[in-house]
């Protein structure tokens, strides 16, 4: 057993103590048996949260009402313990209405999305797999627990969720539930774009990212989410190569750019996603546009900077669209560049102010602009006696157009 669950087997034992049933269960089962890194480890149990409260000095009710408790061990190590459930209704589609604190395991395990994510753990290493979750594995297969129609109008973001793990593992959907899918696809509209939001992420960073594409419009699915409704076509295509990219920004990029996405600041403000990512990736595709009609000038690769040039690169690469230019020959076009930033230049504002004679205004901007494009050129050197003699001769002429 991995030693990230050491920490974990405390609490175990100490529900088991106390006359309480205990097990590992969900993401971090499913990632052990896989032999992939660990993230989250969840604990379930027989014992109430009111019960967890009592045994535990230090938790924090996240969802009692739904049996959740977090344990904190110290103040780095905390887990997530649920009492064993079965649920009620789901009206939204969501959440369930009610649910039921109940003492078997296997019931609780009957209620969970996909086999994988059915099998539970003892402390020991003992595997309890009551769905067949480890065969699946073996076998390379996402299968809902029970009957996948079920599962999916409990909850409709399984559907997405299902997808998403094909993208991830490079497994393949089991035909019934992939059916299912097919029937219920509609329903996804009943979930939150943040949750929906969360999945694609994981989907487009996923190995296996063109199985879920091709997986997305086989299945319908792709209608029913943020303006993919008439991208057919585009998702195909995006799914005929690799498309990997490791930052959230270049992700959405190629997914953009994949697309032709004509307002991409609206198309991104759909999914909701974070102002700063909305900002980088509508510049990277600015960026795209300039390098297909220009190339990468010196005053492309200056205003981009590098970080965000050799993204943009990336996403050409993946996308076929620049394949003339090689990162090393970027990074030297960038290393030669007389400046790098504003701050490289020797005069500041307050410099051009003092020679101007006069407030701040468009004209300063305008004159930056002119200023960091006549030194990338080397239109004039970066000595302070030079551009001195160049703002005063820009100023003259400016004033002569005004």
């Amino acid at each position: 057993m991995d030693k990230a669950f050491q920490q974990g087997i405390t609490i175990i034992k100490q529900l088991e103590n106390n006359g309480h049933e205990a097990y590992f269960v969900g993401g971090s089962v499913r990632d052990t048996l896989m032999k992939r890194n660990i993230g989250d480890i969840d604990i379930a149990t027989s014992a109430t949260p009111k019960e967890i409260q009592e045994i535990f000095p230090k938790t924090i009710d996240v969802g009692a009402e739904h049996g959740t408790i977090v344990v904190m061990l110290d103040e780095h190590d905390s887990f997530e313990v649920t009492t064993f459930r079965t649920d009620g209704e789901y009206t939204d589609k969501r959440r369930p209405d009610q649910v039921t604190f109940v003492k078997n395991l296997e019931e609780d395990l009957k209620r969970r999305d996909f086999t994988m994510n059915a099998i539970a753990m003892t402390k020991t290493g003992r595997i309890i797999d009551p769905f067949g979750g480890q065969e699946d594995i073996r076998r390379k297969v996402i299968r809902t627990v029970g009957k996948a129609s079920d599962r999916f109008q409990e909850d409709a973001l399984r559907m997405l969720r299902a997808i998403r793990f094909i993208s991830q593992l490079s497994f393949s959907l089991e035909v019934d539930t992939f059916l299912a899918i097919k029937q219920d696809c509609a329903l996804i509209e009943h979930v939150s774009v943040e949750r929906k939001t969360l999945e694609m992420d994981k989907l487009l960073e996923g190995q296996g990212y063109h199985y879920g594409m091709n997986l997305l419009v086989a299945s319908g699915l792709y209608q029913y989410l943020p303006g993919l409704r008439m991208k057919q076509d585009q998702l195909l295509e995006l799914a005929d190569k690799d498309r990997y990219a490791s930052s959230r920004s270049a992700k959405w990029t190629i997914l953009c750019a994949g697309l032709e996405i004509l307002d991409v600041e609206e198309f991104l403000q759909e999914w909701k996603l974070p102002k700063k990512i909305i900002k980088t990736v509508s510049e990277n595709i600015l960026y795209i546009k300039l390098v297909q009609e220009e190339g990468w000038t010196k005053e492309l690769l200056y205003r981009a900077g590098l970080d965000q040039a050799l993204e943009v690169h990336l996403v050409l690469v993946k996308l076929g669209l620049d394949e003339a230019c090689s990162k090393e020959e970027i990074l030297e076009m960038i290393q030669s560049l007389p400046i790098k930033s504003q701050q490289d230049i020797v005069i500041n504002g307050n410099d051009v102010l003092q020679l101007a004679e006069k407030r701040r205004g468009k004209w300063m901007s305008q004159l930056v602009q002119d200023m960091e494009r006549a030194l990338l050129y080397q239109e004039v050197l970066n000595e302070r006696a030079a551009l001195k003699e160049w703002v005063k001769e820009w100023l003259q002429k400016y004033e002569q157009n005004c």
